[in-house]
């Protein structure tokens, strides 16, 4: 009986995964992958889905006219997965480094920054930031492609985590929602709503994979200031990578606000907040930027 039990339970898992549709992945050419050996490394192990053309997906790039921008808005997301023609698509940017180990020492340092983005909602479903260190360049390249094999199981189980999520999303999308929320516009003010009164102005952490990396970019938040001084929801709506979108996301949650009012009574409204990210310049060169004002200063009258 327990024999007949576990075939049964076999035979429906064979059938419920035999009647999905299969995932459609087109791979991006990486920024800064010259020798194009991540990108293939990426092509390789993308082949367990249904992999676009490599040359129908450079195609498809050049007529969306993406410029390889990594700090896309959901709305930018998802038209340039519309123009691949897929339901999910990797973008990412690849650095390799001389670095100074001492006066007569160096090393070279591999870094990947792998974004994988849903076309169906814009959003960025996993990111990856993987890094590797070694005595001589091609050393450090083989080592980063290999790390990058290691880790691509995260990556299917994130594909498929995205996947399952968008099977059931209707469900929630159907739930009305307890309060009425009213969204924030330019033209708040002038209709009688008072703003929300915010106690102090917080700075997002810069993180080291960013700093690693050097990126600029900007993450931008929808979020939910509920009429009881709480932060409610948030969701990403301009996503970035390497730590900034959880930097965004952490700061947020430290708001301390008082709600916004319409004619006296707090309200529940949705609001968009945007942080601008760009690494602090190294200690030397703030050092130097201070004398350069001191001297500045001596100067005047």
């Amino acid at each position: 009986m327990r024999a007949f039990r576990l075939l049964f339970v076999l035979l429906s898992l064979t059938v419920t995964a035999g009647g999905q549709t299969p995932v459609r992945l087109a791979i991006v050419d990486l920024e800064g992958d010259e020798r194009g050996a991540v990108t293939a490394a990426l092509r390789n192990l993308g082949a367990e889905f249904s992999l676009l053309d490599e040359e129908q997906t450079r195609a498809a790039v050049r007529g969306a006219g993406y410029a390889g921008s990594l700090n896309l808005s959901r709305e930018e997301a998802r038209a340039l997965g519309m123009s691949l023609g897929c339901d999910f698509y990797i973008l990412g940017k690849v650095q390799l480094v001389r670095r100074i180990a001492s006066a007569e020492e160096f090393y070279y340092e591999a870094c990947a920054g792998l974004f994988i983005v849903e076309t169906r909602t814009g959003g960025l479903v996993s990111f990856a930031f993987e890094r590797t260190q070694a005595t001589t360049e091609s050393q450090a390249r083989a080592q980063l492609v290999e790390l990058i094999k290691q880790q691509w199981p995260r990556s299917v189980a994130a594909i498929n985590a995205a996947r399952e999520e968008s099977r059931t999303q209707a469900e929630v999308i159907a739930r009305a929602p307890d309060k009425i929320i009213e969204v924030l516009s330019d033209e708040a003010e002038t209709e009688g709503l008072r703003l929300p009164i915010f106690y102090q102005r917080l700075k997002p952490a810069y993180p080291e994979e960013a700093s690693l990396a050097g990126i600029t970019a900007t993450v931008e938040l929808e979020v939910v200031f509920r009429d009881d001084g709480q932060v409610g929801e948030v969701e990403v709506v301009r996503w970035a990578g390497y730590g900034l979108d959880q930097s965004a996301i952490a700061t947020v949650r430290q708001l301390r606000f008082k709600p916004a009012e319409r004619d006296g009574r707090p309200v529940t409204i949705r609001a968009l907040v945007r942080y601008n990210f760009r690494r602090p310049p190294p200690e030397a060169e703030r050092k130097e930027e201070a004398e350069r004002l001191r001297r500045s200063l001596r100067k005047l009258p």
